[in-house]
């Protein structure tokens, strides 16, 4: 009766605003053929769909979204004619009652294409109540989240990721019992105790070396063993203790990282190892080494412009390093550094911890930090060679990346959380603006038609294998109106055609020149 209630009540308080929400969703299903990462869509003829408990749980786990009861995907999401009131009344039922936590969804019932259908707005789950997981499978097996059109279990290691945003993770405090305050870089703890002890004031000037870094947490409390913070900061190779705690960085020569006609992988490649000050020095300058410089001549004499800003690829990495997951189920993930033809992505294990909107974390100091006790530390950590530490630890560094973008003219970067990884991507400059003007695939030659950089860029894509425009989209990160607006012109100089009528389901575009 209860329950019964629950959906009576929601449904009176969603009578319009939902409705809208459900026609828009539906309408952009139709168009994109499919489900999608916030909308889920079942047939439910039969009663209640044994996968709806599946589907809350993901929706709950993610941002939340739409579920929507009596449509047929085979059929173009049209209504079946299903007993709305009845699914409803499952709707509410499996939110309070077959996953746990409760989902409080809003439930409604609307009409589409004049046929009633049931509706349900799932929200996402505060962190500190994660995972939703269905009763009858269980924690392990029954967490679920989206998978663009689709649910899929989340892994060991989400569900470990979504469990410790309940509270602050002291991975980085770890004691390694095998190693020594011998395997600590005496240059680098010299510069530390003399630092703290020269800006901190008496609390540790009156105090011991060995005393000071453990109340810096660099050793255990009751111990002469480092703690993962330490050897990561301090120690003169963290490598031999945690082999894959490093950077790796990676050229690659296309687009979308496929090889070459030759079957070159990379244009470089290489490990960085070592305390994160030397990393970090290292992987800015294996980046500088594979950027294009081009530079403007002024009055007061040469000024070198830089494929990306160093200030940002510097303010990437040290992010990377300083909040990245050292639970020892992400130790066996680096950190990867990737440059592609177009862009810069680093890509660093765990998504974005506490409660964080990752659309301001490029314009409003955050400080949720999941490792507070290494971000402490590399605030007095010196960069090699340098006076300069390795971090602030204030919240701005992805602000100096914004700021150092919009400096340049640069597009903003481009952020990519998940439960088991962030990645940053910044878009490179325009060969114009380097002093040099970019290079067309050779399907184009200076005989042929001109392109624009955006039409030369789904050509070269093009030739190695046929495309579908979904494809094409997001690899270029544009829309699919984009795409098959410059896949019309090229079709019109002749470059590109379709193996199919354009409007059919699952046409793939190829380039004319790979087709013969």
């Amino acid at each position: 009766m209860g329950c019964m209630l629950y959906v009576v009540c929601c449904i009176m308080r969603c009578m319009t605003g939902l409705a809208d929400e459900v026609q828009e969703a539906v309408r952009r299903a139709r168009s994109a053929g499919t489900d999608l990462q916030g909308i889920e869509i079942k047939k439910a003829l039969g009663g209640r769909p044994k996968s709806l408990p599946e589907s809350i749980s993901a929706l709950a786990n993610g941002d939340g979204g739409l579920l929507i009861l009596g449509l047929d995907e085979a059929d173009g999401f049209r209504p079946v004619g299903i007993d709305a009131k009845a699914m409803a009344v499952a709707l509410g039922n499996a939110c309070a009652d077959l996953v746990e936590p409760a989902i409080r969804g809003v439930v409604d019932i609307v009409e589409v294409d004049g046929v009633p259908v049931a509706a349900c707005a799932v929200p996402g789950l505060d962190s500190s109540r994660k995972p939703c997981f269905v009763k009858t499978q269980g924690l392990e097996r029954g967490s679920y989240i989206r998978g663009h059109d689709g649910d899929r279990h989340l892994t060991t290691y989400e569900i470990h990721a979504l469990i410790s945003m309940r509270g602050q993770p002291k991975d980085d405090l770890v004691v390694v019992p095998e190693a020594k305050v011998s395997d600590l870089n005496p240059e680098l703890v010299g510069r530390l105790l003399d630092r703290l002890r020269r800006t901190r004031g008496p609390v540790f000037s009156e105090r011991d070396d060995d005393t000071v870094l453990r109340m810096v947490g660099a050793l255990g409390q009751d111990s002469g063993h480092p703690t993962v913070a330490g050897l990561l900061a301090l120690g003169v190779y963290p490598q031999q203790f945690f082999p894959q705690l490093d950077v790796t960085f990676v050229q690659f020569p296309t687009l979308d990282a496929r090889p070459l006609a030759d079957g070159t992988r990379f244009l470089d490649n290489q490990s960085i190892d070592g305390p994160i000050p030397a990393m970090v020095d290292m992987a800015v300058s294996v980046v500088t080494r594979n950027m294009t410089r081009g530079a403007v001549i002024s009055g007061s004499g040469r000024q070198d412009i830089w494929e990306y800003p160093r200030t940002a690829v510097r303010e990437l990495i040290v992010n990377a390093v300083m909040h990245r997951d050292y639970h020892p189920m992400a130790q066996g993930t680096q950190i990867r550094v990737e440059m592609y033809p177009d862009r810069l992505a680093v890509t660093s294990p765990g998504g974005l911890f506490g409660v964080v909107d990752p659309d301001a974390l490029m314009r409003t100091p955050i400080t949720s930090s999941r490792n507070n006790t290494l971000g402490k530390l590399l605030e007095d950590v010196n960069l090699p060679g340098s006076s300069e530490t390795v971090a602030e630890n204030r919240g701005s560094g992805l602000i100096s990346v914004s700021t150092a973008l919009s400096d340049a003219g640069m597009p903003p970067a481009r952020i990519k959380s998940a439960l088991s990884h962030f990645t940053v991507e910044l878009y490179r400059r325009q060969g114009s603006e380097l002093g040099h003007t970019a290079s067309l695939p050779s399907t184009a030659s200076s005989a042929g038609p001109r392109l624009t950089s955006r039409q030369a860029e789904v050509l070269k894509l093009l030739e190695s294998d046929g495309r579908a425009s979904a494809e094409l989209a997001e690899t270029m990160h544009i829309s699919r109106q984009a795409v098959l607006k410059h896949l019309s012109a090229l079709e019109d100089m002749g470059l590109v055609r379709p193996d199919a009528n354009r409007k059919s389901k699952g046409v793939r575009w190829h380039s004319i020149k790979t087709a013969r």
